[in-house]
């Protein structure tokens, strides 16, 4: 059988077993390889491919799924995060646009959209704001946290794509693009989805009012210093500046060290009980995310060891530009089975199998901008968003799904214009 067919049919049959009978990701990712291994008639290779794949993504990203999860708990038991967003307060004027930055800032020491969101959402589940107000802010949070998650390097969408496609591009030289493009996505995300709400956008006179120097209010954050809440964020991006800036220090640079030290950093910060709940919680939170990214690196291996790469090549090289080729692809495994970093670890393994050749930049953007256009039913964080939300479908699709897709769409065109330019 045709190996497209074989990975058309798998595709549905992921979309059957997580959607209709609600099957954890790992398990379905793993009878999907061997679903596809078995049709493609790949006899003992079905298991060397899933155990190689699923240990790649595990030496890849287990450090930093296991300090991003970690750090998580940090910020939520050692009520850092309330403290965050009182600063928040003082800076930006309409809290929808300070929880659309606060997941995107989030998402970077979490490793984690999803985590991010869940994390901040119980913050603003407690604000005594009108209802439109704040769910206008649930939305720009997953929506910030979505954003920064796919496009910033060493995040695991790009980080993923990078590593496995073996691409010449560093942080600096992704992020001096990314980053810039990522805070005119989260602008734009707040006029689209603010511009459907009539309620002004506004802080509360009343809310998140303190005295910093009363230490009566208890650890609600209030209490918090400033610089104990945000070094689970700004110790991440010093280490890494300096490792690049001083030679001496190199080992700075490499994003494990990195995490791992900012992850020992925030523990210190907390006292022995919180910890010890933070790392209870973390390590367990950790080991779903991983279990379920190792299913897809078993997926994406025994694809791409099977002739599915040049048959995809062959049959679109005649009917769709080679640049189109990524953006398709990641698109059509967005569609199946819901994970952004699936998403990223299957295609980049599938292209980077092919004779295709594209300017590392291009490639990255392309993947990146399929894992956006269609977050529907197949995608977790969009039912965590309807579940929080309490809106019915055609809202969430509205306020969630349609700006992503505008975000990918943008991504899109934005890798189109370096293609051609470059």
């Amino acid at each position: 059988m045709d190996t497209i067919i074989i990975f058309l049919l798998t595709i549905v049959l992921i979309t059957y077993l997580t959607t209709r009978h609600h099957i954890s990701p790992f398990l379905a990712l793993i009878i999907a390889s061997v679903f596809y291994g078995v049709l493609a008639g790949m006899g003992e290779e079905v298991v060397h491919g899933m155990t190689s794949g699923a240990g790649n993504i595990f030496s890849l990203l287990g450090i930093l799924i296991f300090c991003g999860a970690t750090i998580a708990q940090v910020l939520k038991y050692g009520h850092f995060l309330e403290r965050i967003v009182l600063d928040l307060q003082k800076i930006v004027k309409r809290p929808s646009l300070a929880a659309g930055i606060g997941g995107y800032l989030l998402s970077i020491p979490m490793m984690c959209c999803i985590t991010a969101y869940i994390v901040l959402s119980t913050l603003i589940e407690n604000l005594p704001f009108a209802p439109s107000v704040r769910k206008r802010s649930f939305y720009l949070a997953a929506f910030g946290s979505s954003v920064s998650f796919v496009l910033i390097l060493p995040l695991p969408v790009a980080y993923t794509i990078v590593r496995t496609a073996d691409l010449p591009l560093d942080l600096w030289t992704l992020n001096a693009i990314t980053i810039p493009l990522s805070f005119v996505l989260l602008l734009g995300g707040y006029l689209l989805i603010g511009h459907r709400y009539t309620t002004a956008d506004a802080w509360d006179s009343d809310f998140l009012r303190y005295d910093e120097n009363d230490r009566t209010k208890g650890d609600d954050g209030a209490t918090i210093p400033r610089w104990k809440a945000w070094a689970p964020l700004y110790v991440p991006t010093f280490l890494i500046i300096t490792g690049y800036l001083i030679k001496t220090f190199w080992f700075l640079s490499n994003i494990n060290i990195v995490m791992l030290t900012a992850t020992i950093v925030s523990l210190l910060l907390i006292d022995k009980d919180t910890r010890q709940k933070a790392l209870d919680k973390g390590t367990r939170h950790a080991g779903i995310i991983l279990l379920d990214l190792c299913g897809a690196g078993a997926l994406g291996q025994v694809i791409a060891v099977s002739p599915f790469a040049e048959h995809v090549y062959t049959l679109m090289e005649g009917t769709l530009p080679v640049v189109f080729v990524p953006f398709v692809l990641a698109s059509l495994i967005q569609t199946a089975q819901g994970s952004r970093v699936v998403t990223a670890v299957v295609s980049s393994m599938i292209i980077a199998a092919t004779p295709i050749t594209l300017p590392p930049l291009v490639f990255v953007l392309m993947i990146v901008a399929g894992t956006l256009v269609v977050s529907y039913v197949s995608d977790p964080f969009f039912w965590l968003v309807k579940r929080t939300t309490g809106d019915d479908t055609s809202t969430v699709v509205s306020n969630y799904t349609l700006p992503l897709a505008a975000a990918g769409v943008t991504i899109f065109l934005i890798s189109l214009i370096i293609y051609q330019v470059g």
